[in-house]
């Protein structure tokens, strides 16, 4: 048994430092979300020389949390996934949420816990927060989430914000989150850019996910020549996905002087940052494809090809 407990202990170490201690890792802290999105960035603690690639918050962290706040949410394509019936600024001091039942939420690779944490400050209760990494990055998610969640949520009505290890890869992981209920939506920010890791993350992605589970990914090409087996061998065979795009408004005046309001499908949501966030579903076993081209398509229209 010690023998096995010590093997178990040198995969979660070494799927750590292939995940997170690249050679030649040389990334500094964010600074925060870029202007255009017009978002409050949450000065979370970030720690790269302890945690490696977990220790900083990457640029879809920001994308993600503007996608659910209310001025976005309204103004995307496909709809938001999270019903506004969990949302606290479409919450009455009237209303009695104990016939709701629960929106459960994972977040997978959570690093700083970022994109969690962001998420739970604008859901009330009975929504459910899961953020999750590594073992050894838990510690810093709960750091994060007791100094900047616990420590400033006095509303008995908020979201409740659960920490725990969920190793990718591990069946008994994904298990033990699941048979406490399903979930709704899982959230993955900026976890595509090892293909060392793509096989473990879409094992995760099919146990934690039924039929109507949505996943949101945010996803910035750093390396398309590595990234792009991702989404056609791996996450595209067996999830249909689609880019969130902005909803454009726009107003003029008809024959009578009427002003008439005309909504058109605009902009991929990130493009401003060359990211894209796409929604899914998983397919139906039937359904499952030995290769998917949806990315490369998505690819060559932002290039205007």
């Amino acid at each position: 048994m010690a023998i096995k407990q010590q093997q178990q202990q040198h995969k979660r170490d070494r799927d750590f430092e292939i995940g997170n201690l690249p050679e030649g890792l040389n990334v500094t802290a964010s600074e925060g979300a870029p202007g255009h999105l017009n978002t409050s960035s949450l000065e979370l603690k970030q720690d790269i020389g302890q945690f490696g690639l977990a220790g900083k918050i990457w640029q879809s962290a920001y994308t993600l949390q503007a996608l659910f706040s209310p001025d976005i949410r309204a103004t995307i394509e496909p709809n938001n996934p999270i019903p506004d019936i969990y949302y606290k600024d479409t919450r009455s001091s009237d209303d009695n949420n104990d016939h709701v039942k629960p929106f459960r939420i994972l977040e997978l690779g959570a690093g700083t816990g970022y994109v969690g944490i962001a998420l739970a400050q604008q859901l009330s209760k009975p929504a459910q927060v899961y953020i999750t990494d590594l073992e050894q990055v838990v510690p810093l998610i709960e750091e994060n989430v007791n100094l900047h969640y616990r420590e400033y949520t006095n509303d008995t009505c908020a979201a409740e914000i659960i920490v725990d290890r969920l190793h990718w890869g591990n069946h008994q992981d994904a298990k033990r989150l699941v048979e406490q209920g399903r979930f709704d939506l899982v959230v993955v920010s900026d976890c595509v850019y090892f293909p060392e890791l793509f096989g473990m993350l879409l094992e995760t992605l099919l146990d934690v996910c039924d039929a109507s589970t949505q996943v949101v990914i945010g996803y910035k090409c750093r390396s398309l020549e590595k990234e792009v087996g991702f989404w056609q061998d791996y996450f595209g065979r067996y999830f249909e996905y689609e880019p969130v795009r902005k909803i454009e408004v726009s107003r003029e005046q008809d024959e009578n002087g009427n002003t008439v309001e005309n909504q058109e499908i605009g902009d991929f949501l990130g493009a401003e940052d060359q990211l894209f966030v796409f929604i899914g579903t998983k397919r139906t076993g039937n359904q499952v494809k030995t290769a998917d081209d949806t990315f490369t398509t998505l690819l060559f229209c932002s290039m205007g090809i």
